[in-house]
Formats: structure tokens, C-alpha cells, sequence
């Protein structure tokens, strides 16, 4: 039977577009079919790269390092391991220093005098526990801590030969008359009444930083005994009611104003006193922080190693302090203090700090720096220390004063060495 030739209906279905299109679009299970396969190939191409490499990575993790000593044969990636996970722990630990306390800014070149502070506040307030373990309480407030802790007037360390003459504590006194308000300044109104022995070698002994930390402040007035001078900072809480209870305690007063350090990481606190400040912002912090409390017969700074080298911005807070009629005390937390010199142009009353007791909390490092406190005053016949209240201080001096005072040593406020000064200038 002959065969039929193929319709040209079905020979039209084969090229039609549906027929293309379903080639194009695969059910399913192809398309999954199809992505398997590509991965496989990847797959392969993978091992024969990883192939090339096997042998040597087989080879290094076979060496070993042996060490005779231990009798052990150490893999080398493991030691290589072990170096690189420590290197990250030192950088990590590295950085979290210098996150947490700062660089360090005080670097004393040999060619220069000038006599920089290293600076130990932290920008971000942290307070380290002291030697003893006691944790530490408020905010910290340490003063910065003196590459010159001692100065000797007549022996003025790392000031050069052909610099200008520094202004020392020992200089003749003021001869302007003192602002004062009524029969007397507010300094000597304000003045714990004390009379010194007769011809006895005086030390005033300052404690700054008072009333952050509030309960080695207390510790401070209620367990050393007095007269010691107590400079209260500006920013501390409840000053009023803190002053009265060390002044009732037999302790004179001072105002701890922050001026600005050398290092631009330090922070002295709230409201400091800075030289790019103007006259008048200058001013209005001045009074903001001698309006804090009442009672004190004078102002010194907190740190300052920068603000105190500035002549412009020392004449502003000096002539504020002298229009209430108090004493300025230069802490000297740099060598090239302009304080002195501009209180003598004003005719204003100024002393200047002889020793720092305490930069190491560390009990004998606290009694050798009284031992040159001593010595000063002995030479000179006055001399003033400062110190913080820290555990070391504290403890040192509840014993060191009496004994001292047995030695022949009168232990004083400072207004009592700044009215000796006034005597002086009139014979």
C-alpha cells in the first residue's frame, strides 16, 4: 500500500513558534540538571587547583622546629601561629592604652631647658585604684605630675645661662598697696589665725585637688593634723558645705582653678581656663570658679603648664584675683611660669611652690620629697610643699607632721609665709 505523503498541516506544526519556544524554556528538572552539571565542573577545575598546591602545604605542615632543651619537636605553622596571635594581642593591647590614656606627650628633648609637665590625667576621666587596692571614688583630679619637682630658688634647674632671670618666692614682696575690701584684703580677712615659733624654719604644705575625691578629702582634713592648706576644685560638688567642715577642722582654704596643660590630650576639667580663649570668656570662668565657695584666702592652678607661659591670659585671671583682694599661688607646672613676674607688675600678693610631695604614690618617695621640704626650709627658713589627697600622703603625713614639729619645724598655712613677706618689706 502506497504511503500517504506527510500533510502540510504537520509539517507547519514542527516550525511553529510555540514548538521554538519550548525548546528555550526547559521544564524544571533540565534547568536543575543543567546547574548540577556546571557545578561539578567547577567542582573539578577546584581540586586541580587545589591539587598543585596540596603537596606544599603537606610539606610545611610536616616541618618542625626541634628544640634540645625541651626535647620537643615543635610544628613550624604552629609556632607561626602562635607569634601571630600574640602580635595582635599586643597591638590590641597597645591600642586600648592609647584609647584609654592617651599618648604620651612629655617628651624632654636634651637640647632644649624649657621644663614641659608630663601630664597624667586621662582624657576620658579614668581614676586607677591606689597601691593599697582601695578602688578610687569621683572623678579623677591628680595635678600634673613635674619633671621639676623640686625647686630650689637659688638653683633653678634647666633654666639655661642667657634665659631671662625666673621670679622666685624668696624676691622682695610687692611695695603697691593690696586691693582690699574694708580694713583689710579678703586674703588676710580670710587668713587662719596662727602665730609661728619664734625664729623657726616654716613649711606650708598645700593639698590640691581637695573634694573630687570625696572621701580621701575627708580623710585628709579629719585624720592629718592641721594647719594644712586646702585647695578646693572649682568643679567638685557641694563645696560650701566640704569647705566649712575642713576649715572647722583647723585647715586654711584655697581655690584649685584649672588652666590649660601642654598637652592637647589632657583634660583639667569642666570650665578650664584656655589661651585661645578671649579677655572676657577668661574673666567670666575666673569669677564662675571664685564664686564657688567662700572662706578661701587665695587661688593656685591645676596643671596650667601651657596657661601659665601666657602673659596675655595670666594678667586677666591675675587682675580678677586681685580685684577680690586674695593671693595667687603659682603650683609651677612649668619652669617658664610668667605668674610671679606679673603679680609683681600688678603689686599683688604671690608665692610659688617650692616641692611636689607625691607625683609617685609611693609612701618613702613621699618622705624623701619632706625630706627636701625640710632641707628648703631649713635654708631658706620657709618653704612650701604641695601634695594630693592620695592614700601615700595621707598616711605619711599623720606621722611625719608631729615629728616634724619635734624637729623644730612649724608647720603653717600658707597666708602665715605670705604675711612673713609683707613683714619683711617693712622692716
Amino acid at each position: 500500500m502506497a504511503r500517504k505523503p506527510a500533510s502540510s498541516s504537520s509539517k507547519t506544526r514542527k516550525g511553529t513558534p510555540l514548538r521554538n519556544a519550548s525548546r528555550k524554556h526547559k521544564p524544571p528538572h533540565a534547568q536543575s540538571l543543567i546547574k548540577r552539571t556546571v557545578a561539578k565542573h567547577k567542582a573539578r577545575k577546584a581540586g586541580r587547583a587545589w591539587a598543585r598546591f596540596k603537596p606544599h602545604i603537606n610539606k610545611l605542615m610536616a616541618k618542625t622546629l626541634r628544640v634540645p632543651q625541651l626535647g620537643l619537636d615543635l610544628p613550624v605553622v604552629g609556632i607561626m601561629a602562635f607569634v601571630g596571635v600574640l602580635g595582635f594581642a599586643a597591638g590590641a593591647g597597645y591600642w586600648g592604652a592609647q584609647s584609654m590614656f592617651g599618648p604620651t606627650d612629655a617628651v624632654v628633648s636634651a637640647s632644649t631647658t624649657r621644663v614641659l609637665i608630663q601630664q597624667t590625667q586621662s582624657p576620658r576621666g579614668v581614676i586607677l585604684p591606689e597601691p593599697n587596692g582601695t578602688q578610687p571614688h569621683g572623678t579623677l583630679a591628680y595635678e600634673e605630675k613635674a619633671l621639676e619637682e623640686v625647686y630650689d630658688p637659688l638653683h633653678p634647674q634647666a633654666v639655661a645661662p642667657t634665659s631671662p632671670p625666673v621670679e622666685v618666692a624668696s624676691a622682695p614682696p610687692p611695695t603697691a598697696d593690696i586691693p582690699h575690701d574694708g580694713d583689710k584684703p579678703l586674703w588676710l580677712r580670710n587668713a587662719l589665725a596662727f602665730s609661728a615659733p619664734q625664729g623657726a624654719p616654716m613649711i606650708s604644705i598645700v593639698i590640691d585637688d581637695m573634694g573630687v575625691d570625696r572621701k580621701r578629702s575627708l580623710h585628709m582634713w579629719q585624720d592629718v593634723p592641721a594647719p594644712l592648706t586646702l585647695s578646693f576644685m572649682t568643679y567638685a560638688d557641694d563645696l560650701p558645705a566640704q569647705t566649712q567642715a575642713a576649715r572647722k577642722n583647723g585647715h586654711e582654704l584655697m581655690l584649685h582653678m584649672s588652666m590649660e596643660p601642654s598637652s592637647a590630650t589632657i583634660d583639667a576639667g569642666p570650665n578650664v581656663l584656655m589661651t585661645a580663649m578671649g579677655s572676657a570668656e577668661i574673666r567670666s570662668l575666673a569669677n564662675w570658679g571664685m564664686n564657688r565657695f567662700e572662706g578661701f584666702v587665695g587661688v593656685n592652678n591645676h596643671m596650667g603648664s601651657r596657661f601659665t607661659e601666657d602673659e596675655r591670659a595670666m594678667r586677666v585671671v591675675l587682675e580678677e584675683i586681685q580685684k577680690r583682694g586674695l593671693m595667687f599661688l603659682d603650683s609651677r607646672t612649668s619652669s617658664h611660669t610668667v605668674g610671679p613676674k606679673i603679680a609683681r607688675t600688678l603689686g599683688m600678693p604671690a608665692l610659688e611652690r617650692n616641692v611636689f610631695l607625691d607625683n609617685d604614690n609611693v609612701p618613702e618617695k613621699v618622705l624623701k620629697q619632706l625630706d627636701e621640704v625640710e632641707r628648703l626650709a631649713r635654708k631658706y627658713g620657709h618653704a612650701i610643699a604641695i601634695g594630693h589627697p592620695r592614700d601615700a600622703t595621707i598616711e605619711v603625713l599623720k606621722t611625719w607632721i608631729p615629728k616634724a614639729r619635734e624637729r623644730g619645724l612649724a608647720i603653717v598655712p600658707v597666708s602665715t609665709l605670705m604675711k612673713e613677706r609683707l613683714k619683711r618689706q617693712t622692716g
